[in-house]
């Protein structure tokens, strides 16, 4: 079985570090794509599949938030949306290939 090297930290806080930064980190991963996006109006490397199954990944961490009572999920997860609705809806406005 894996085992964690011992830390000075608390048992819960390791965990707790954890469990915050998870959602921060995946609120702002598609930020940079973004910001080149609206930038370069450039969407030749983007797969919208890609962005359609991280739209759906992220809507599910909502959902679980929603089910477990996690406020933080849900905030990433609704912004991480957001984010991503926002990549699919620049995606459509610049492309000029068809999806299929």
């Amino acid at each position: 079985m894996f085992t964690l090297p011992a830390t000075s930290l608390p048992a819960t806080t390791l965990p707790a570090i954890v469990a915050t930064l998870a959602p921060v980190v995946n609120c702002v991963q598609l930020f940079p794509q973004l910001y080149k996006t609206l930038t370069t109006r450039k969407v030749d490397d983007l797969s919208f599949y890609s962005l359609v199954l991280l739209f759906t990944t992220n809507l599910l961490w909502v959902l679980h938030g929603y089910f477990i009572n996690d406020l933080s999920l849900i905030v990433a997860g609704l912004i991480s949306m957001a984010v991503n609705l926002s990549l699919m809806v620049l995606y459509l406005r610049y492309t000029k290939r068809t999806l299929l």
